[in-house]
């Protein structure tokens, strides 16, 4: 296997060094090659200067902003004729990959016939992190069984094969979701709608350390609302308005009714309750107008 690992990066240096030097590890050295590109999307081209860093690195400017601008010029990139990828691999850039990511995501694509094989993001807290956010389980993605078919992905670890991609008529990241977020959740639904397979590669794990300014109750809503206006946007060109509307009160009341388990329970705030309640609000209230515009530029 031949891929691309494209990273889309934005004002993140260190991080981006970070990455980079785990990319760069021996352990990523395999018979299935691979190519690094980093798409910056800072129009003053800020990453360029970690980016020479690394000989091996291609770098590319994508000025126009937006997260979906960035990806649909790793798109572009892989899709040139003459570099012969088999697959693009997305991977954001405040995270580092693991010891032998590359050797184990390149082989579990290779034995499998899924069009799209995605690993876990393990999140790393710091010193001092609340206990309410290990508690209750915020920021830490669910793992599943090796091989198991899932009916999501997102960018953050995921190979995504030529074959898929091209089968399901070579979909770009919508625009319009630039800066909301969720371009790559649009992508994923529209080739599982497509037919194509996501499967869970359980070795290939990739690290993302947890900023402190985003262990608040404030943030943790923020995103989990912003998720439900996504899943509302994207559920209304899968099932149609009135379903998805109905889906979202769904949520709210299981997510409410679970919360109140939790607290007679005296767990505190619990992630799975906590996110399926302000997912709900999200979802309805996206009917209404609302939009979280957490990557707007000024």
């Amino acid at each position: 296997m031949h891929a691309l690992v494209a990273i889309a990066s934005f004002r993140r240096p260190d991080d981006l060094r970070i990455l980079l030097d785990s990319l760069m590890d021996p352990s990523n050295e395999s018979h299935h090659t691979m190519d690094v590109l980093v798409v910056d999307n800072d129009p003053a081209g800020s990453a360029e200067a970690t980016v020479q860093g690394f000989p091996d690195v291609r770098y590319v400017l994508e000025s126009q902003p937006g997260i979906a601008e960035a990806r649909n010029r790793s798109l572009d990139v892989f899709d040139e004729a003459d570099r012969g990828y088999d697959a693009i691999i997305f991977v954001d850039d405040d995270e580092y990959v693991g010891p032998g990511w590359y050797p184990e995501l390149a082989g579990a694509a290779e034995r499998s016939s899924a069009g799209v094989l995605t690993g876990p993001v393990i999140s790393i807290f710091p010193a001092g992190t609340p206990r309410w956010v290990t508690r209750g389980e915020f920021m830490q993605r669910p793992f599943h069984e090796d091989r198991e078919v899932l009916t999501a992905a997102a960018t953050n670890n995921t190979l995504l094969k030529r074959s898929g991609w091209e089968r399901a008529g070579s979909p770009r990241f919508d625009r319009s979701f630039s800066s909301t977020g969720g371009s790559d959740a649009r992508l994923f639904a529209d080739l599982l709608r497509a037919g194509i397979t996501i499967e869970f590669c359980r070795q290939a794990e990739v690290f993302e350390p947890v900023p402190f300014d985003r262990m608040t109750l404030r943030w943790v809503s923020r995103r989990a609302f912003r998720n439900g206006v996504v899943l509302a946007r994207i559920g209304v060109t899968k099932r149609g308005a009135a379903i998805t509307f109905a889906q979202g009160g769904y949520l709210t009341a299981s997510g409410l009714a679970l919360s109140l388990v939790d607290l007679l329970r005296v767990r505190g705030l619990h992630a799975r309750s906590f996110n399926r309640l302000v997912n709900g609000l999200g979802v309805m209230s996206s009917f209404f107008g609302a939009r979280v515009h957490e990557y707007k530029r000024a």
